[in-house]
């Protein structure tokens, strides 16, 4: 009987998350056309001061940034696209999304930050949209830093003072999971860990809506982007957390 009730009370917290997905998704189509028209400047200029750059090392940030736009505007399309799943299938090592997301975040938070892997390295490679993947991941990760960060800090890029600010990438194997009203044998479990306050008890519930945020100058839409992608690969995505210890929980099926 627990255990009936224990998979209604996941069924409901599922079927209010696609509430507020659908709730977000006029708006956040109305927002994506908005974002990619300051995503070609973005490119353009990056591309004009990497011509003007001598140092070949420092050019190489430039192209960071022209492959960050570019992915972000292919993003983007997918996101205004009208097809539930994936449009870019292909193998995706969970691993490898895990590392692009920590590169992106520490070259952000050079200091005060540590980001630890835990790994299961025994997870295969699953069939995905690896750019979807990796902003869901992305998205979720730099919710922890601002968490992190200092006050008044923006929300990227910002100071993180406290010298015990950690953030863990746990993976790991979970069996015998129900996602929606269907069981599946294998799942993929991503935990993003972060040791910071914990999300303001009066948005918990909502905390994937679009247009809440639980923190100073923070758009709303980061998580509630995650959940789209993360739900477009059958998948769905929780939070937890009390004062100290906020998880963010990932589960996607496995072949």
């Amino acid at each position: 009987e627990m255990i009936e009730i224990e998979q209604q009370t996941r069924a409901d917290r599922e079927a209010r998350a696609l509430d507020q997905a659908r709730a977000g998704k006029e708006l956040l189509r109305n927002l994506a056309h908005e974002i990619k028209n300051p995503l070609g400047g973005i490119r353009g200029a990056a591309q004009l001061l990497e011509m003007e750059l001598g140092d070949r090392a420092l050019a190489e940030y430039t192209r960071v940034i022209v492959h960050e736009a570019d992915r972000l505007h292919a993003l983007v399309d997918r996101l205004l696209a009208p097809h539930r799943r994936p449009q870019v299938v292909g193998d995706v090592n969970i691993h490898e999304i895990c590392e692009r997301v920590r590169a992106l975040v520490l070259a952000e938070y050079p200091r005060g930050l540590r980001i630890v892997r835990d790994y299961d390295v025994s997870i295969p490679e699953f069939r995905g949209d690896r750019g979807q993947l990796i902003q869901a991941v992305l998205n979720i990760v730099r919710n922890a830093t601002q968490a992190l960060a200092a006050p008044g800090a923006p929300p990227v890029g910002g100071r993180i003072g406290r010298g015990d600010a950690e953030i863990v990438l746990r993976t790991r194997i979970a069996r015998q999971v129900t996602v929606g009203r269907q069981r599946y044998r294998l799942a993929l479990d991503l935990q993003v860990q972060d040791n910071g306050p914990g999300v303001p008890e009066a948005i918990r519930d909502r905390i994937f809506a679009p247009l809440v945020s639980g923190h100073d100058g923070g758009t709303g839409l980061g998580l509630t982007l995650a959940q789209n992608f993360v739900q477009q690969h059958m998948g769905t995505i929780e939070c937890d957390s009390v004062p100290g210890r906020t998880v963010f929980r990932i589960v996607i099926p496995l072949p």
